[in-house]
């Protein structure tokens, strides 16, 4: 790579190594074929800056299936997720995504043949997050999330009791 060319992936791994795994859960996503919920894990991480503000990373990690069909209707279940991410802003997210929620970034770097995992990971911003990771993740994002998506959580699995 030559000098003045940005590595974004390299730049987002960096700051993903700060990120604080926090827990994870079981999601059940109805892929809307008439077939049975796509099961898979998400993963739960959060970064807190000094001021307190920062972000949840939510991954949702699920086999790809080997249908063609049912892939194409993976991917479309995140990609109608996006584009509502795109237009989620403070004024229109705090009702869903609580208190002092700010705006959600969702990437993926989309499915090719012979991938092992089929990932997608979201950033949601909060102005303040220090301390309220639980309480925003239960009470508010996957009941948000639910609201948005096909999608049903098992109990999250919190990795410390002060989560």
């Amino acid at each position: 790579m030559s000098d003045g060319v940005i590595d974004l992936k390299r730049q987002l791994r960096e700051l993903k190594a700060h990120e604080k795994l926090a827990g994870f859960t079981g999601f059940h996503l109805d892929l809307g074929d008439g077939g049975p919920a796509k099961e898979g894990v998400l993963k739960i991480a959060e970064f807190v800056r000094p001021d307190r503000s920062g972000y949840i990373t939510l991954t949702f990690q699920t086999d790809p299936d080997p249908a063609p069909a049912r892939r194409e209707a993976l991917a479309g279940v995140f990609d109608r997720f996006a584009r509502f991410a795109q237009a989620a802003d403070a004024g229109n997210g705090q009702p869903r995504f609580g208190q002092g929620f700010e705006y959600i970034m969702v990437v993926t770097e989309g499915l090719a043949d012979g991938d092992a995992w089929f990932l997608v990971d979201c950033d949601i911003y909060y102005k303040n997050l220090a301390g309220r990771l639980s309480q925003l993740i239960e009470g508010s994002v996957l009941p948000g999330l639910a609201g948005v998506m096909p999608v049903t959580f098992e109990p999250v699995n919190w990795w410390e009791a002060d989560a």
